[in-house]
């Protein structure tokens, strides 16, 4: 018996030490994946740009002011909406082909709702009345904060920040302690979130059914993100 409690006792303080180094290299494989499927996009917006006069993908919540769902791969149908739902911003790569599968749009670390498995049969045609979010965020074809709304066009400059994790809530941060951000050369890097800074920005996804109507609108939070990437070089 006590040989029994001595052994036990050996497996649990093994099982301590190494819990949490395995955690660490499931949580950095999963970054290493995340960081090969943006340069995927990468490489599908460098072939979008070269057909397209060096422009990038259009999207139509950002012309609207809704940074929040420039995660959206389609528009859904509403009633405010202007336009036909339809495929907008990452979603257009996937429309004409650019990715060979829009699965790359999606972060093996993510733990919310926004899957790959719920996304793709919405994603067969994009018109679906309900709107299909990926895990990445878009940052648009025109430049941030600009009052004459420039197309952005430097499709190599590696400043440039094409594409980050998602910032629409809690929920969407891919990576607990950091963000996968695209930039326009195709290279990708990891920012650590010193004090959860970021994460501690973004709302509860329980918020957006309370009165954050406005807020939620304007995204503010993630312009303030954006801001502080640079996004625009």
């Amino acid at each position: 018996m006590i040989e029994l409690i001595v052994v036990l006792s050996v497996i649990v303080l093994l099982t301590s030490i190494l819990l949490p180094g395995l955690q660490a290299a499931r949580d950095g494989a999963r970054r290493v994946i995340c960081s090969a499927n943006q340069r995927q996009i990468g490489v599908a917006f460098m072939l979008f740009g070269s057909d397209e006069s060096g422009r990038l993908p259009r999207s139509w919540f950002q012309e609207e002011g809704r940074l929040p769902d420039m995660m959206a791969m389609t528009t859904g149908e509403s009633e405010d909406q202007a336009m036909p739902a339809s495929f907008d911003g990452l979603g257009l790569l996937w429309k004409d082909r650019y990715i060979d599968s829009p699965a790359c749009c999606y972060c093996p670390a993510h733990s919310s709702e926004h899957t790959f498995e719920a996304s793709q049969g919405k994603l067969i045609s994009g018109t679906g009345p309900e709107r299909t979010y990926c895990n990445y965020h878009y940052t648009g074809h025109m430049r941030q904060g600009d009052p004459d709304q420039r197309i952005r066009r430097r499709l190599t400059d590696p400043n440039l920040v094409l594409l980050t994790d998602g910032l629409r809530s809690r929920e969407d941060f891919n990576h607990q302690h950091g963000i996968n951000i695209l930039k326009g050369d195709g290279s990708t890097i990891y920012r650590g979130d010193t004090g959860s800074m970021f994460l501690n920005s973004l709302p509860g996804s329980e918020e957006f059914a309370g009165d954050f109507t406005e807020e939620f609108a304007a995204g503010d939070w993630i312009a303030k993100i954006w801001i502080e990437l640079k996004v625009d070089g």
